[in-house]
């Protein structure tokens, strides 16, 4: 997420139970935990987007990714 989110800063995530939507969460997919811009523009899919343009965005079904909570602050080093 670099170009957002920088190595280093802390991210306070809300985990209360709500209805997806487009923005910055923390998700589970397999193995793997992220942060990544939510994309729910093509019914059936969840597009998770990196603002760093090296990474493709990566396009699952809904049941392959479990919510963990949307970013609602960070903070950073200057």
């Amino acid at each position: 997420m670099e170009g957002t989110l920088r190595d280093g800063d802390e991210i306070l995530v809300d985990r209360s139970p709500r209805p997806l939507r487009d923005g910055i969460h923390v998700v589970r997919t397999g193995e793997a935990l992220l942060v990544k811009r939510v994309d729910l523009g093509r019914p059936g899919t969840i597009t998770l987007v990196s603002d760093n343009p090296a990474y493709r965005p990566i396009e699952l079904p809904p049941e392959e990714v479990q919510v963990i909570g949307r970013v609602v602050w960070k903070s950073g080093r200057l």
